[in-house]
């Protein structure tokens, strides 16, 4: 279940008009009466959000699936089989726009891009999209333009088989910036409007995309029935989260949960403040980001940032747990 009355509260407060508002708790309530069936098991599933200037609002539900195990059930009630499935982690986020369920968000235990995995890749692509999305030749080009050995791990993968998109979320490895190949390979020439653009987001990130000790950032790509698409992104996270992992307590080390709080809280301040510096959200968005871990069972998620031939594109998740 929800907890509407948590969420009521929030909305009423008037402190997040931007975050969490009555529209909000409304489209809440009528997406769990459309489908009861989700929200009669006694987890609760939380609440997330995708909020955007350029995007109707996307409303996330956290719900446990079995791992280690080759399947995934789409919310379609299809079955597929792939190799990448067993390293998925225990939960997915399905995500309803306007009443219908658009998006299914899961994460994995990082698995490394090599030839296996651009095959499984590829598959996943073919049956959300319908059509054979060219993403291959990208895969790999990450998987051998760097001196290191399987620079590229995916970690995230968001699944539309409604609007026929897939999107995967690839951490980098090493503390340098992505080799210019890759903005040569979306922009094809340096005085393309996409070649300039998704060179520029990746200058404005650089600072955060090198420091791997409290910043989790992932190279977002992603194809749709049409091909691999020209613009290139980032999620900009945490690679702590603000609570402790599930099934512990604050209290069982306390010196590491104070240093992994701690992490997080910087983590998030970094990114507000790069938010600001770089223009990537209005004022008034970040004012009410940074206030919004101050609630009990709020969190940062993570800032989307795709640049293309028009611009950048910001997208911000977050939701109470």
């Amino acid at each position: 279940m929800v907890d509407l009355e948590n969420l009521i509260q929030i909305s009423n407060s008037g402190k997040y008009p931007i975050l969490f508002n009555s529209v909000d708790v409304e489209a809440v309530k009528s997406i769990m009466e459309i489908y009861p069936d989700l929200f009669s098991i006694g987890l609760d599933s939380g609440c997330g959000l995708i909020k955007s200037e350029f995007a109707a609002t996307k409303y996330g539900f956290k719900f446990q699936i079995p791992t280690g195990i080759k399947q995934y059930q789409y919310f379609d009630g299809a079955v597929d089989e792939n190799k990448l499935w067993p390293y998925l982690q225990k939960y997915k986020f399905l995500y309803f726009q306007n009443n219908v369920m658009v998006e299914e968000i899961v994460s994995f235990e990082p698995v490394p891009i090599f030839s296996a995995t651009i095959d499984a890749i590829c598959q996943i692509a073919l049956g959300v999209t319908g059509s054979d999305t060219q993403i291959k030749g990208l895969l790999d080009l990450l998987e051998n333009i760097d001196s290191g050995y399987h620079d590229y791990e995916l970690v995230s993968m968001s699944m539309s088989k409604v609007n026929k998109y897939l999107r995967l979320g690839l951490r980098k490895l090493p503390s340098q910036s992505v080799s210019d190949d890759v903005y040569k390979y979306i922009g094809t020439r340096s005085n393309t409007k996409i070649y300039q653009n998704t060179k520029g987001l990746s200058a404005s990130v650089d600072d955060i995309l090198v420091d791997d000790i409290n910043n989790l950032v992932e190279l977002i790509i992603e194809v749709d029935e049409s091909g691999l698409k020209k613009q290139l992104g980032y999620a900009l996270s945490t690679i702590f989260s603000k609570d402790a992992p599930e099934g512990s307590s604050m209290h069982d080390n306390i010196g590491l949960y104070n240093e992994r709080h701690n992490s997080h809280k910087q983590c998030v301040a970094t990114i507000a403040d790069s938010a600001k510096t770089h223009s990537w959200l209005s004022d008034s968005w970040i004012d009410e980001l940074s206030t919004w871990e101050m609630l009990p069972r709020a969190v940062h998620g993570a800032t989307i940032l795709t640049a293309d031939a028009d611009g950048v594109k910001s997208e911000i998740i977050y939701g109470i747990s």
